[in-house]
């Protein structure tokens, strides 16, 4: 049996392996609403005991995890058939799969995240041709010079800015608007009520402590639009409230209430 791999993660890394355990317990039911083969293999070749995140994570924090990624693969695909050679650069990529549900065949991908998350993904998952890692933390504004764009750029963030102050992200998104004027992005975001939330349902549930909490809440997608004239909403994103069909009454009853206070939900911006 060949050894495991031990995991080495700073405070606000080590919240990668929820979305992972998330979706690898999805993919291994019998009609999976995401499959994700590689974070099956991935979670069981890590030297990490997710006996604490099975036992303490509601369904409701799981199936949030899994309808993020579907929503994110769905903007993805919608922006790529209008620039089938676009760039899309994934923000905290940590141990993420999308690009393999996603990958048109002439897309251009970045991943992006900090030096011991970097190192802990190239030990599952490759670099390609099309598809480039960056070592650097999102706020130094020195990594934006080796993006390269063909077509048009859509910038990807889940499960990153809440983990940071508002000004920081303020910052961020106007170096973006200066560097690439027109490019979207799509970031997920919650509610002061939802920051709460998360960090006693989420955070604490699954065994990681408070210097894994989220700070920034955003109280509504329109906000975004106050800090500058460029920046225009192109659509507010919610899990659950149009998906009845897809989940068991008791988590889409809760879903509902969930996007009602917005605990969590997606702003997709062009800048």
């Amino acid at each position: 049996m060949s050894e495991k791999i031990k995991v080495q993660l700073g405070n606000v890394q080590k919240t990668l392996l929820l979305p992972l355990w998330g979706r690898a317990k999805e993919t291994k039911k019998r009609d999976p609403l995401l499959v994700d083969k590689t974070a099956v293999e991935v979670m069981e070749k890590l030297d990490f005991d997710f006996s604490t995140i099975s036992k303490g994570i509601s369904p409701i924090s799981q199936y949030a995890w899994i309808m993020r990624s579907r929503t994110t693969d769905r903007v993805i695909n919608e922006f790529l058939r209008k620039h089938p050679t676009g760039t899309i650069v994934n923000i905290g990529c940590g141990l993420d799969t999308t690009f393999d549900r996603v990958d048109n065949g002439s897309l251009r991908w970045y991943d992006l995240d900090l030096p011991d998350v970097i190192n802990l993904r190239r030990q599952f998952i490759p670099e390609t041709k099309r598809r480039t890692y960056i070592i650097s933390s999102f706020l130094e504004p020195e990594w934006l010079n080796e993006i390269s764009v063909t077509d048009s750029v859509l910038f990807v963030s889940a499960g990153v800015f809440y983990y940071f102050q508002e000004p920081e992200i303020k910052t961020f998104l106007t170096h973006l608007a200066d560097k690439f004027p027109g490019s979207e992005i799509l970031f997920d975001a919650a509610s002061a009520f939802g920051v709460k939330t998360a960090n006693q349902m989420v955070i604490k549930s699954s065994g990681l402590d408070e210097k894994s909490f989220l700070v920034w809440g955003l109280e509504r997608s329109e906000d975004v639009e106050k800090w500058d004239s460029r920046f225009k909403v192109l659509e507010t994103l919610y899990f659950f409230r149009d998906n009845r069909k897809l989940l068991p009454l008791n988590v889409w009853l809760v879903g509902v209430f969930s996007d009602s206070r917005r605990i969590q939900y997606m702003v997709h911006l062009q800048m």
